[in-house]
């Protein structure tokens, strides 16, 4: 039927062949049926003719296996012990009892070859005496040069004029290109066994620790389920190719053991620190000056900002960036799920066109981006309006100055007083609602908390619900208009009497009620659940992070070790010592 079946045959043959040369000139393998296909029909090609036609195979760099980075690392990594004579106990070195006054052990690790030593503050916060051992036992005095607790970060410098040893600094890798999931590797001494290495993976990155030491938080902090232990605190966090990609610092536990979530100081930062402390002794962390939180649904709502995301601005610190800038604290105390919040404030939606939907993110944003003397635009809604505000960054105040200027301004949460009430400012609307004529000034009582100064001294709430321009408020309580014959007209005429008050103080409260003005005595008490965070994550929204290197108790690990401390020295002695 076909009028040409040779001549398909031999052009079918032919454009096989012809195909054949080319994948062999690519260096492409054929597929199968049509390689079968050409070996029957072609058959002049050599498997040593293809294999000479292919590219050579792609090397790839190998990645290290744990043991080979415990090699190449452990030498720089050391034990830091510092004591300060203030007290009697006894802790464990490499599972043998040390008697000393008072003594922590932490790690840390070789910065460069001229005996540096990078450690975590909180390791040797005020010592009488520090030590750094190496793997090889090898010990060696020191001393602090530069220290930063803010950022948790100190630098340690070794003093024996015999220290010779010639040994490789850690190299620093890029932090911010760590992803979660990567795997990492934690080396150091937990419990002061030396030489400790475990593995993990990043669990997340950009997490906020509160630090105790400076009430401040720490930011940009690695996550990691790597074990961290006490003792752990200073040694490095490394990638697989045994790289510093952070700091271990602390760990989330109940216990003070290790629990599945451990965190570190991400290497950027620490470079960052470091080399400032080298130069200075001390970092300038770039400060704006306010106390503030994130806006939550439930405060959004109290301000009337509905599903506004940002931080809310609480107060203001005097004299400082903020103050200067022109940026506005709260005025309006009003209780949010049982705690009391100053309302009215500024909320900051963004800074330099990133926007900022948590105090985390300003934090990290200021902490990560900025340095003291850097100018930001501040993006804030006030009164329902959007507004740029432009603020030049200065340095945070250290502890003593801020401590200082606190104690100065009657600011301390101990001598803080308060009258235990929320409410509003009058306003012509208000006072018309009320029958009272447009210009009256003074805070309008809404609320009164519970078991406070106001409740004891009678001093009476809203109890009639009006809605005035779309907001919700609560008439008839009492009207505020002044304390001990100093006039209020606002809530802010309030707070910088009592701050020239102390708790325990009694005092007269000019009220108008029922249409007449009355006297009301009253003792003055503390100031109760109110946030003022001075530019940190609020430390009742996070867990217990526990940073010091002190002994927690309990586990297999301490069971084993506290029934060879008896054998050793005895159960009375070890209950001291393990808090039994």
């Amino acid at each position: 039927m076909d009028d040409y079946p040779d001549m398909r045959d031999h052009f079918g043959i032919f454009v096989i062949a012809v195909l054949a040369i080319l994948f062999l000139f690519c260096g492409i393998a054929l597929p199968g049926a049509i390689a079968q296909e050409s070996n029957e029909n072609a058959g002049n090609f050599s498997s040593s003719n293809l294999s000479s036609t292919l590219s050579p195979p792609i090397t790839t760099p190998k990645t290290p296996t744990l043991p080979e980075i415990f090699n190449m690392t452990e030498s720089s990594v050391v034990q830091v012990t510092s004591t300060n004579p203030n007290s009697s106990a006894l802790v464990l070195g490499n599972g043998q009892q040390i008697p000393q006054d008072d003594i922590a052990l932490g790690s840390g690790f070789v910065y460069d070859q001229d005996g540096h030593i990078i450690t975590n503050y909180h390791v040797i916060t005020d010592p009488n005496s520090v030590e750094v051992r190496f793997v090889d036992g090898d010990s060696y005095p020191a001393k602090v040069i530069g220290k930063d607790p803010y950022s948790d970060i100190a630098v340690l410098q070794i003093t024996d004029d015999g220290f010779q040893k010639q040994i490789p600094p850690l190299k620093a890798s890029n932090s911010s290109s760590l992803q979660v999931g990567e795997q990492v590797i934690a080396i150091g001494n937990p419990f002061g066994l030396s030489g400790t290495l475990t593995s993990g993976v990043v669990s997340q990155m950009g997490r906020v620790l509160p630090n105790d030491i400076t009430g401040y938080s720490i930011s940009n902090v690695i996550q990691t389920d790597a074990a961290i232990n006490p003792g752990n605190s200073g040694g490095p966090l490394l990638n697989t190719q045994g790289e510093l990609v952070g700091m271990n610092t602390a760990i989330f536990s109940n216990t003070g053991l290790y629990s599945g979530v451990g965190f570190a100081i991400p290497s950027n930062m620490v470079q960052k620190v470091v080399s400032s402390l080298l130069k200075n002794g001390s970092y300038e962390h770039p400060y704006m000056g306010i106390s503030g939180i994130t806006l939550s649904p439930e405060v959004s709502n109290a301000s009337g900002l509905n599903d506004t995301k940002g931080i809310l601005v609480v107060d203001i610190t005097a004299d400082s960036p903020a103050d200067k800038a022109g940026l506005r604290g709260g005025d309006v105390l009003t209780t949010v799920d049982g705690q009391d919040i100053r309302l009215g404030g500024d909320v900051i939606v963004a800074i330099d066109n990133q926007s900022m939907r948590a105090m985390e993110d300003l934090l990290s944003y200021l902490e990560g981006r900025k340095v003291v003397g850097d100018s930001i635009e501040l993006l804030v809604i006030r009164d329902g309006k959007p507004q740029h505000i432009d603020l030049v960054l200065a340095a945070r105040p250290s502890q003593e100055a801020e401590d200082n200027l606190l104690q100065d301004q009657g600011l301390t949460e101990e001598q803080r007083p308060a009258l235990g009430i929320n409410g509003v400012n009058m306003t012509p609307e208000l006072a018309e609602r009320m029958n009272l004529t447009q210009s009256q000034k003074g805070f309008l009582v809404e609320d009164i908390i519970s078991g406070g100064p106001a409740d004891l001294a009678g001093i009476r709430g809203g109890y009639k619900v009006a809605t005035i321009n779309g907001s919700e408020f609560k008439l008839g309580g009492d009207i505020i208009t002044g304390i001990d014959e100093v006039d209020v007209d606002t809530i802010e005429d309030i707070q910088l009497y009592l701050d020239t008050k102390s708790v325990g103080d009694n005092v007269q409260i000019q009220v108008i009620r029922d249409n007449q003005e009355i006297m009301v005595p009253l003792k003055l008490g503390k100031l109760q659940n109110e946030q003022t965070l001075r530019e940190q994550v609020p430390l009742e929204q996070l867990p217990e992070l526990p940073l010091s290197p002190e002994r927690p108790y309990g586990g297999e690990l301490f069971d084993e070790m506290y029934s060879q401390c008896v054998q050793d020295a005895g159960k009375e002695l070890c209950d001291q010592l393990f808090g039994k």
